[in-house]
Protein backbone atom coordinates (compact mmCIF):
# COMPACT_ATOMS: atom_id res chain seq x y z
CA UNK A 1 0.00 0.00 0.00
CA UNK A 2 3.02 2.61 0.70
CA UNK A 3 6.00 3.28 -1.41
CA UNK A 4 9.37 2.11 -1.56
CA UNK A 5 12.97 2.06 -2.62
CA UNK A 6 14.51 -1.27 -3.56
CA UNK A 7 18.60 -1.79 -4.35
CA UNK A 8 19.32 -4.46 -6.11
CA UNK A 9 22.43 -7.02 -4.73
CA UNK A 10 24.89 -4.93 -6.25
CA UNK A 11 23.16 -1.51 -5.84
CA UNK A 12 24.51 1.53 -3.85
CA UNK A 13 22.23 4.01 -2.07
CA UNK A 14 25.39 7.11 -3.00
CA UNK A 15 24.95 5.85 -6.55
CA UNK A 16 21.96 4.96 -7.71
CA UNK A 17 19.14 6.88 -5.12
CA UNK A 18 18.25 9.81 -4.73
CA UNK A 19 18.83 10.14 -0.73
CA UNK A 20 18.17 13.51 -0.02
CA UNK A 21 14.01 13.21 -1.58
CA UNK A 22 13.48 9.54 -0.09
CA UNK A 23 14.42 10.66 3.66
CA UNK A 24 12.42 13.70 3.00
CA UNK A 25 9.79 12.06 2.49
CA UNK A 26 10.09 8.67 5.11
CA UNK A 27 9.99 6.39 2.43
CA UNK A 28 12.09 2.75 3.47
CA UNK A 29 15.26 1.72 1.26
CA UNK A 30 14.99 -2.12 1.04
CA UNK A 31 17.53 -4.52 -0.30
CA UNK A 32 17.00 -7.57 -2.82
CA UNK A 33 19.01 -10.60 -3.42
CA UNK A 34 18.67 -10.43 -6.97
CA UNK A 35 20.20 -8.69 -9.24
CA UNK A 36 19.18 -5.30 -11.28
CA UNK A 37 18.94 -1.65 -10.62
CA UNK A 38 17.41 -0.37 -7.93
CA UNK A 39 13.46 0.47 -8.08
CA UNK A 40 10.29 2.22 -6.40
CA UNK A 41 7.24 0.37 -5.78
CA UNK A 42 4.17 1.87 -5.36
CA UNK A 43 0.37 1.29 -5.33
CA UNK A 44 -0.74 0.81 -8.60
CA UNK A 45 2.23 -1.67 -9.74
CA UNK A 46 1.66 -5.63 -9.59
CA UNK A 47 4.50 -7.55 -8.18
CA UNK A 48 5.07 -11.18 -8.62
CA UNK A 49 7.50 -13.01 -6.50
CA UNK A 50 8.55 -16.59 -7.74
CA UNK A 51 10.84 -19.28 -5.91
CA UNK A 52 10.84 -22.50 -7.79
CA UNK A 53 13.11 -25.56 -8.63
CA UNK A 54 14.43 -25.20 -12.12
CA UNK A 55 15.93 -27.53 -14.68
CA UNK A 56 19.20 -25.66 -15.22
CA UNK A 57 21.98 -24.25 -13.16
CA UNK A 58 22.48 -21.70 -15.48
CA UNK A 59 20.07 -20.34 -18.07
CA UNK A 60 18.96 -17.75 -16.08
CA UNK A 61 18.05 -14.85 -19.01
CA UNK A 62 16.21 -17.97 -20.32
CA UNK A 63 13.95 -18.37 -17.60
CA UNK A 64 13.29 -14.64 -17.30
CA UNK A 65 11.85 -14.72 -20.75
CA UNK A 66 9.86 -17.28 -20.25
CA UNK A 67 7.88 -16.52 -17.45
CA UNK A 68 7.65 -13.42 -18.85
CA UNK A 69 6.06 -15.08 -21.53
CA UNK A 70 3.17 -15.51 -18.58
CA UNK A 71 2.51 -11.93 -18.53
CA UNK A 72 2.22 -11.51 -22.29
CA UNK A 73 -0.25 -14.43 -22.11
CA UNK A 74 -2.31 -13.34 -19.40
CA UNK A 75 -1.94 -9.32 -20.61
CA UNK A 76 -2.99 -10.61 -24.13
CA UNK A 77 -6.22 -11.98 -22.46
CA UNK A 78 -6.99 -8.94 -21.32
CA UNK A 79 -6.86 -7.15 -24.49
CA UNK A 80 -3.04 -5.51 -24.12
CA UNK A 81 -1.12 -5.89 -27.59
CA UNK A 82 2.42 -4.93 -28.91
CA UNK A 83 4.87 -5.95 -25.63
CA UNK A 84 7.42 -7.14 -26.66
CA UNK A 85 10.79 -8.29 -24.57
CA UNK A 86 13.53 -5.92 -24.73
CA UNK A 87 17.05 -5.48 -22.60
CA UNK A 88 18.06 -8.52 -20.45
CA UNK A 89 14.63 -9.19 -19.69
CA UNK A 90 11.91 -6.28 -19.84
CA UNK A 91 8.55 -6.02 -21.17
CA UNK A 92 8.10 -2.68 -23.37
CA UNK A 93 5.26 -1.49 -25.38
CA UNK A 94 6.21 0.70 -28.14
CA UNK A 95 9.88 1.02 -26.79
CA UNK A 96 8.85 2.22 -23.33
CA UNK A 97 9.22 -0.49 -20.23
CA UNK A 98 5.80 -2.07 -18.51
CA UNK A 99 7.70 -4.91 -16.65
CA UNK A 100 11.62 -5.33 -14.89
CA UNK A 101 12.54 -8.17 -13.37
CA UNK A 102 15.21 -9.41 -11.05
CA UNK A 103 16.63 -13.07 -10.57
CA UNK A 104 18.63 -14.57 -7.62
CA UNK A 105 20.00 -18.27 -8.10
CA UNK A 106 21.38 -20.88 -5.83
CA UNK A 107 22.27 -23.60 -8.30
CA UNK A 108 18.92 -25.41 -9.40
CA UNK A 109 16.95 -22.75 -7.46
CA UNK A 110 15.23 -19.78 -8.89
CA UNK A 111 13.98 -16.70 -7.38
CA UNK A 112 12.47 -14.30 -10.33
CA UNK A 113 10.97 -11.05 -9.32
CA UNK A 114 9.11 -8.84 -11.59
CA UNK A 115 7.34 -5.28 -11.29
CA UNK A 116 4.49 -4.70 -13.65
CA UNK A 117 3.62 -1.17 -14.59
CA UNK A 118 0.14 -0.87 -14.43
CA UNK A 119 -1.33 2.31 -12.93
CA UNK A 120 1.11 3.73 -10.97
CA UNK A 121 2.91 7.14 -10.60
CA UNK A 122 5.83 6.86 -13.12
CA UNK A 123 6.97 9.90 -12.01
CA UNK A 124 8.18 9.11 -8.33
CA UNK A 125 10.60 6.93 -10.73
CA UNK A 126 12.71 11.01 -11.05
CA UNK A 127 11.72 11.65 -7.64
CA UNK A 128 13.74 8.84 -6.25
CA UNK A 129 16.31 7.49 -8.48
CA UNK A 130 19.01 8.51 -9.90
CA UNK A 131 19.82 7.84 -13.96
CA UNK A 132 21.07 3.87 -13.68
CA UNK A 133 25.04 3.30 -14.17
CA UNK A 134 24.26 0.55 -16.48
CA UNK A 135 21.37 0.80 -19.39
CA UNK A 136 20.14 -1.49 -21.71
CA UNK A 137 20.66 -0.32 -25.30
CA UNK A 138 17.04 0.22 -25.89
CA UNK A 139 16.76 2.86 -23.00
CA UNK A 140 19.01 5.38 -25.14
CA UNK A 141 19.86 7.42 -22.57
CA UNK A 142 15.76 8.31 -21.44
CA UNK A 143 15.21 9.40 -18.12
CA UNK A 144 12.61 7.44 -16.12
CA UNK A 145 9.77 9.15 -17.35
CA UNK A 146 10.08 8.89 -20.74
CA UNK A 147 11.44 5.34 -21.00
CA UNK A 148 8.65 3.97 -18.45
CA UNK A 149 5.35 3.79 -19.00
CA UNK A 150 2.07 2.33 -17.24
CA UNK A 151 -0.83 0.01 -19.23
CA UNK A 152 -2.85 2.75 -18.00
CA UNK A 153 -1.27 5.40 -19.73
CA UNK A 154 -1.18 3.10 -23.03
CA UNK A 155 -4.85 3.34 -23.26
CA UNK A 156 -5.66 -0.12 -21.28
CA UNK A 157 -8.15 0.12 -18.42
CA UNK A 158 -6.60 -1.92 -15.65
CA UNK A 159 -5.95 -2.37 -12.34
CA UNK A 160 -3.67 -4.62 -10.67
CA UNK A 161 -6.52 -6.72 -9.52
CA UNK A 162 -7.48 -7.49 -12.52
CA UNK A 163 -4.15 -8.69 -13.95
CA UNK A 164 -3.08 -10.63 -10.99
CA UNK A 165 -6.83 -12.83 -11.84
CA UNK A 166 -5.82 -13.03 -15.11
CA UNK A 167 -1.80 -14.14 -14.27
CA UNK A 168 -2.59 -16.26 -11.86
CA UNK A 169 -4.04 -19.02 -13.84
CA UNK A 170 -1.53 -18.79 -16.28
CA UNK A 171 1.53 -18.83 -13.90
CA UNK A 172 -0.21 -22.05 -12.39
CA UNK A 173 -0.46 -23.99 -15.48
CA UNK A 174 2.99 -22.58 -16.99
CA UNK A 175 5.31 -23.30 -14.16
CA UNK A 176 5.90 -27.07 -14.57
CA UNK A 177 7.67 -25.79 -17.95
CA UNK A 178 10.80 -24.35 -15.83
CA UNK A 179 11.49 -27.87 -14.20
Amino acid sequence: PGIAAVLGAAGRPDRDLKLAALEADGIPVLHRRGGGGAVVLSPGQVVLALVTDVASAFASREYARAINEWFIEALGSLGVRGLEQLGISDLAIGGRKVLGTSIYRARLLLFYQASLLVSNNVSLFDRYLEHPHAEPDYRQGRGHESFCTTLRAEGYDLDPVRVIAALEPVARRRIKELT
